[in-house]
């Protein structure tokens, strides 16, 4: 007699294993040897359902099913003292279906179906937040998973002190929205958010830190002045090497430049008039 439960759902996730339960109890009259066989159900019945692993004659044989070679055996070393359970491992979303567990033993037979679905936990979500972040502004923190099946549910939370969510605080679990309108200084703090599905969970942390207006004021203004005097160094260093760059032009004229000739043949010319005249 099996005494697991009949088309039982099994949610698991992917790259994680499953336990396909199947337990029984030999009655007095049964008698001969006790074969234990895993099958999975054919697409609607097109075909003989595949054998997937085997206990007959006191034997495991589990190289039936070349989808799942070496990823599916029983949990008991020997199926004879009742667990007839398997667990398949490294899950893909192909194993995903129905697989049937049959005990015979003389005079009878015995089945069980259990269904397997393998879906993709959450991926890592990402955490941002949107809004003014001062005093009195209006705060959204928001969490996103990119990957997962669904229904994903998302959950913030506060990682310190004082541990609960602004009592003006609204939550958005589906599309992971935090809304904090009115924020206060003591709103700033980290927040969790958990993202959640049916075969795993995931999270991100995100550090919020509301500021007084005044603040936002003199960090703009210092963002300003960081600027300015940005743009007179670069100013200034321009200037530099401008002055730098006409000095050296300036040396190279020089150096190319003949020494003036008119002078020394002025000079030539009056003391060939002189020599004419004492000639004369």
């Amino acid at each position: 007699m099996i005494n697991s439960t009949d088309k039982k759902l099994e949610e698991k996730a992917v790259g994680g294993s499953a336990i396909l339960e199947c337990h029984f109890t030999l009655a007095p009259d049964d008698i001969g040897p006790l074969e234990v066989e895993w099958t999975r159900l054919s697409n609607a019945g097109l075909q003989e359902d595949p054998v997937i692993i085997v206990f007959t004659a006191g034997q495991i044989y589990d190289n039936y099913y070349v989808p799942l070679k070496d990823r599916v055996h029983f949990i008991s070393m020997d199926p004879r003292k009742g667990d007839a359970s398997v667990k398949l491992l490294r899950l893909t979303p192909s194993d995903s279906g129905t697989y049937k567990c049959q005990v015979k033993k003389v005079p009878g037979i015995q089945k069980i179906a259990v269904i397997l679905r393998v879906m993709h936990a959450p991926s890592k979500p990402s955490c941002h937040t949107k809004g003014t972040a001062e005093v009195g502004g209006n705060v959204v923190l928001h969490c996103n998973a990119l990957e997962g099946a669904i229904p994903i549910d998302y959950n913030w939370q506060r990682a310190t002190g004082p541990y609960t969510l602004p009592s003006s605080a609204r939550l958005d679990v589906v599309a992971g929205r935090l809304h904090i309108p009115g924020a206060k200084e003591s709103d700033s703090g980290t927040y969790h958010c958990i993202a959640r599905n049916r075969v795993g969970i995931e999270e991100c942390f995100l550090e919020l830190r509301i500021i007084p207006p005044s603040m936002v004021g003199m960090i703009s203004g210092a963002v300003v002045s960081i600027f300015l005097v940005l743009a007179v160094v670069i100013f200034i260093v321009y200037r530099c090497c401008k002055c730098k760059k006409d000095m050296v032009e300036a040396n190279d004229i020089r150096e190319d430049a003949s020494p003036p000739k008119h002078r020394k043949l002025a000079m030539t010319g009056n003391v060939n008039v002189t020599q004419n005249t004492t000639d004369l």
